[in-house]
């Protein structure tokens, strides 16, 4: 079967992860998989195989006048047109809803199966132009399945399209990455690790006040963060003010954060809002205790309060001091919650996961 996946670049995010993922493990079942994205043709954040055609358009532009903008993505719509034809695709799969838009588009006349999946939640999201929402609502039901991450995102969508799947992020460590040196230097003292963009989402800016109290009284610990984005100055900034700069590292984007993570202490997602947060799926499965956010959605659906995580009230920087502070001074308690953490590895394995996205893109149209 001939698969085009289209995601609009493959840089160092979730999605990129999930849809890199994707391809390999298709093309390696022996179907003819194709990525196309809209970016310039960088080498890609994350390994695609031997056996994977890439496609990089070269469309990304940013338009200052409504009127480019359109004209931009007329172009757009042309070109992607030109490269889905040239893949011959019995099913195409895309990532993010506005290259989902712009895909419904440029597949209207062709004989493929379309599958297009938003990958966070959508209420968080201010689009600096209401027309891709309102079209959103009009082309999502051109697709033969909507693909969700959880339950609460599917009841957002659940008018957007006849058949609205949820299907989670997989999750595949491979022992050996662990065992790699890892790509930062570490410190010997205990570390606290969190991994995400540096942007607003992620609140790196609540988790940094939130450990300058904790750092007072605990003085052996330092924070790592893992990630790049547009806040990093300002983060820093803010930790040269909070007199704790030697205290947190901000590694950067790193290829492999399993061998970081394993060797840390615990981990935190102070999330705004997430889709289905992969860094927090990623750290459980390298058997670290964690603290999250209830922040919508995903961590709910990862963690079982007190058993394998805890879970505390979004954005309330009181409880997440608290909770970070029960496991800072409990080695005990963090190696219980490892141990139960691991075993999400289990439960959104590859095959299980891909067995999913399988029934839609190999099943008859429409099912």
């Amino acid at each position: 079967m001939r698969i085009t996946l289209v995601i609009s670049s493959l840089g160092g995010g979730g999605a990129e992860r999930v849809i890199s993922m994707m391809a390999r493990y298709w093309a390696e079942l022996g179907h003819q998989v194709s990525v196309i994205t809209f970016d310039n043709g960088s080498t890609p954040f994350y390994r695609l195989g031997d056996n994977v055609r890439w496609y990089a358009l070269n469309i990304t532009k940013n338009s200052a006048l409504w009127f480019d903008g359109v004209l931009n993505n007329l172009k757009r719509i042309y070109l992607l047109h030109k490269g889905i034809l040239k893949t011959k695709p019995d099913c195409v799969v895309s990532f993010m809803h506005t290259t989902n838009i712009l895909v419904l588009l440029a597949t209207r006349l062709l004989p493929c199966k379309v599958i297009i999946s938003e990958r966070n939640y959508p209420k968080y999201i201010r689009e600096r132009r209401i027309i891709w929402t309102w079209l959103r609502k009009i082309l999502y039901p051109l697709a033969d399945h909507l693909v969700v991450q959880t339950d609460s995102i599917k009841e957002i969508f659940r008018s957007h399209n006849r058949s609205v799947q949820v299907i989670p992020n997989p999750v595949c460590i491979d022992p050996e990455r662990i065992k790699d040196m890892p790509e930062v230097l570490l410190t010997t003292c205990n570390k606290i690790v969190a991994m995400g963009s540096l942007t607003t989402q992620k609140g790196f800016d609540i988790l940094i006040e939130v450990f300058a109290n904790l750092y007072m009284h605990y003085s052996d610990w330092n924070l790592i963060i893992l990630g790049e984005g547009d806040l990093k100055s300002q983060l820093k900034s803010r930790t040269i003010e909070l007199g704790i700069e030697h205290a947190v590292v901000f590694a950067g984007r790193v290829r492999n954060p399993f061998s970081i993570m394993s060797r840390c202490d615990l981990f935190v997602l102070s999330s705004r809002y997430e889709g289905f947060p992969n860094a927090l799926l990623e750290a459980m499965a390298c058997g670290l205790p964690v603290v999250s956010f209830d922040c919508p959605t995903g961590p709910r659906q990862l963690i079982h309060h007190e058993i394998n995580g805890l879970l505390v009230p979004p954005e309330d920087k009181y409880e997440l001091e608290k909770a970070l502070r029960s496991l800072m001074e409990k080695k005990s308690l963090r190696e219980k919650m490892g141990k139960q953490a691991a075993k999400v590895s289990k439960l959104y394995a590859p095959d299980k996961i891909m067995k999913e996205w399988g029934r839609l893109a190999f099943g008859r149209m429409g099912n």
